[in-house]
Parts: structure tokens; sequence; C-alpha cells
């Protein structure tokens, strides 16, 4: 299932580095301008100044509704700093959502709502999904490879809102009641004995809505690393979700490090207004970061793509998107403007056309919508973001010398 959307990433922003690493070490050679806090949590943790997991927020389109692109990033950190865990859609929001690790099923009677839809409504979280039952024959089970030391839930409550019943393993359920007089998040924590598997059914007292839930390891202090990806989105779908339950979530989750992987699909409307984009960019990312004031923020800009239609060519009939440029543009200047972190996924592949000559390798790197990249290519490319976040150098980005044995399979 995890073929037929794969998670285009975004790619490699120059980082000025200084002396050369060794393969051995994993010590940066510089700290990224605009990663410094993410980077001072990290010595933090290896200190053993922190009992906090060192945890990450990455939200964008398609390149990360799957696991195939943020994989790399994941085991990477996990393999360096524990498996904390991961937040979670709520359900099964789409076909082929399986997160890595996870198997997840629905039944019964729930209702998934989208945030994509510009008409869509109803509250939404950073997850851009929410599903609702009142039906107490509905169920969402889980199970967990790993064990499982703490559940997060994350529901939207008012007035006429119904109870959830969370089973942990064999422990008899437990009633949380998301109904109260002003309507907005309830979150839940509850701590588990290393359970692996997990229930969630609405005990028949009204409709329930969840946003989302973490699924947490009892790794000390270890990565919580979070992806949240909706196929098709632009930074627009941002506005559609609701700012008081963003704020809190993002307040609770309290990350060290924010991803936003928005503008590919920009880059392919060649009618996109490129001022009214970074406005609304701008407006998610502030609210962002007042809800995460010590966090650092990392902005990636869009792979390269090609398509059949207008455009510079490429040759084949395939030509590169106009608006790719102008939408990296506004992401390396709100980058620069706010201290952050820019990584180019056009550069990292190899500029422009490399879309098309990726989809022409042999074995083929990216699939042949010249959009979407293959598990290779997003391996290739997650490797070179994680050492460019982890400030190394792009020669060992390159060979995986670093830390080679913990690079994913």
């Amino acid at each position: 299932m995890r073929r037929l959307f794969p998670a285009a990433a975004p790619v490699v922003f120059a980082v000025l580095l200084v002396a050369p690493a060794r393969a051995d070490d994993c010590s940066p050679v510089s700290v990224p301008q605009g990663l410094e806090r993410f980077h001072a949590a990290m010595e933090d943790v290896e200190a053993g100044e922190r009992s906090k997991p060192l945890t990450v927020l990455h939200l964008g389109d398609s390149h990360i509704s799957l696991d195939t692109f943020t994989r790399g990033l994941r085991q990477r950190w996990q393999a360096r700093f524990g498996d904390a865990g991961r937040g979670l859609m709520p359900g099964v929001s789409f076909r082929y959502y399986a997160p890595d690790g996870y198997d997840i099923e629905m039944e019964g009677a729930w209702n998934i709502a989208s945030s994509l839809p510009r008409d869509a409504s109803g509250p939404f979280g950073i997850q851009g999904f929410r599903v609702s039952s009142g039906d107490d024959d509905a169920i969402i089970s889980l199970r967990s490879d790993n064990p499982v030391s703490a559940v997060e839930i994350e529901a939207y409550g008012g007035p006429d809102t119904g109870a959830l019943l969370l089973k942990l393993g064999e422990a008899a359920p437990l009633k949380l009641p998301t109904r109260q007089a002003v309507p907005g998040l309830v979150r839940f924590r509850v701590p588990a004995a290393n359970v692996h598997e997990i229930r969630l059914v609405p005990a028949g007292t009204g409709t329930v809505h969840l946003l989302g839930w973490a699924i947490l390891s009892p790794a000390k202090p270890g990565v919580r690393y979070d992806s949240h990806g909706v196929v098709a989105a632009t930074a627009s779908i941002t506005t559609r979700w609701d700012k008081d339950a963003v704020r809190a979530q993002v307040a609770a989750m309290n990350p060290d490090l924010v991803i936003l992987g928005f503008g590919t699909n920009e880059g392919f409307n060649n009618g996109l207004d490129i001022a009214a984009y970074g406005a609304e960019l701008a407006g998610f990312i502030d609210l962002l970061m007042a809800a995460a004031p010590g966090s650092s923020l990392a902005l990636l800009g869009p792979f390269d793509g090609a398509r059949q239609g207008a455009g510079e060519t490429c040759g084949g009939g395939w030509t590169t998107p106009p608006k790719l440029d102008a939408v990296r543009s506004v992401l390396a200047n709100l980058a620069a403007a706010r201290g952050a972190f820019f990584w180019d996924g056009g550069a990292a592949m190899g500029g422009r056309c490399s879309a098309d000559e990726w989809a022409r390798a042999e074995p083929p790197l990216m699939y042949a919508d010249r959009v979407h990249l293959r598990a290779a290519g997003a391996e290739r490319l997650s490797a070179q973001l994680w050492n460019s976040l982890m400030g190394l150098e792009e020669n060992v980005a390159e060979s995986g010398a670093c830390h080679a044995d913990d690079a994913p399979d």
C-alpha cells in the first residue's frame, strides 16, 4: 500500500560547514543556522540533563503522508537517541494510511472528515483529519510492534459530545469524557503497562470527535517524531484548522524542531498568487512559533518536479512547472526573516530537470509522474536531510558513513 503514494521529500539547502567530519563521529561539524535550539536540546539529551523526549513535529503534503521519506529521518534519530514513539492520525484517515510499526483498523460507523476540501467544516487539528462516531459498536483498534508506555488522545469536545472508552491490553476499559461547556480541544494522557494492543470505542453517550492520538514508548528520553501529511495539500489547508486547537496541541507537545514541507502542489499551480501564498504560510508559522517559542523551525523547499504542459522543457515533452522556483524563493525568504533553517529539495536532487532524470534512472529513483519518490530516492534524500539537520558534512550524508549501522535497511 505504501508504494502507491511515495513520499516525495523536501531537500537540501547548502549549509556552511567548516571542518571535515570523521566517518565514525556524528558530532556536528557546525550547528546549522536556525537550528541552535534543536542542537542545544540534543546536547542536553546526550549529557543526561534531560528526561523529556527530543520531539520533532513534521507537517506537510503527500510527501510525508506515508513513511517512505520520513522513515529515514525517524529511524536515524531513534537509532541514536531511542524510540519514544510518535503521534498518529485518527483511525485510518485515508485508504493507504499505514504508519510504520502499527496495525490500525476501524470497524463500524465512523465518519471520516478531511480538511483538504475548501469547503471543509468543523474542527481540525494538526493531523488534518477528524473521525467521529456516537455508535458504541464503532471500534478503532491498534497493535504496536513496540511496547506502549502511554497513550495521548486529542479530541474535540463541547456541550453535547460523549465519552470514549480506552482499553489498554487486558485492562478494564477507561472512560474518557469529552463533554465540556466551551467547545475546544480535550487532551488525555493515560499511562500504559507496556501493552501492545489498544482499542478506542465511543461510550454511547454522544458523538465523539477524535483529532489524533500519540503512542508513546518507554525509551528515556528517546525521540518522538510526529509526521502528518495530507495528499494534495497546500499551505492553505492550515487556514481550515482550528487555531485554538492547533495552538493547544503544539503547546502541549512543545516540539524541539518543527519541519514544514508544503510547496510542491503550490509549485504546480500556474495561477498561484505568490504574495498571498507567502502571507498565508507566514501566518501559520507565526501561530506555531507562538505556541512553541523554544523550538527551531526548518522550512523545506519542494523537490524538483516535471509534467506534460507549460514550462521550461526538460525533453521528451516534460517541463518544469514555472512556479516551483518562486515557491522556493518564498520559503527561503521566510526562513531568513525568521532565523529559520531552509533546505532546498530541488537543489538536493540536482537542480532543474533532475526529476526527469530520476524517473529515467536504472533503477528509477522517482515514479513516472515525476512528482513522487520511489523508496530508493526517498532514502537517499532523507539521509541528506538528516545529515544537514544534524550539521554533518555532505559527503558523510552521501556515503552514509556516519552511523552506518543505524541507517534503515
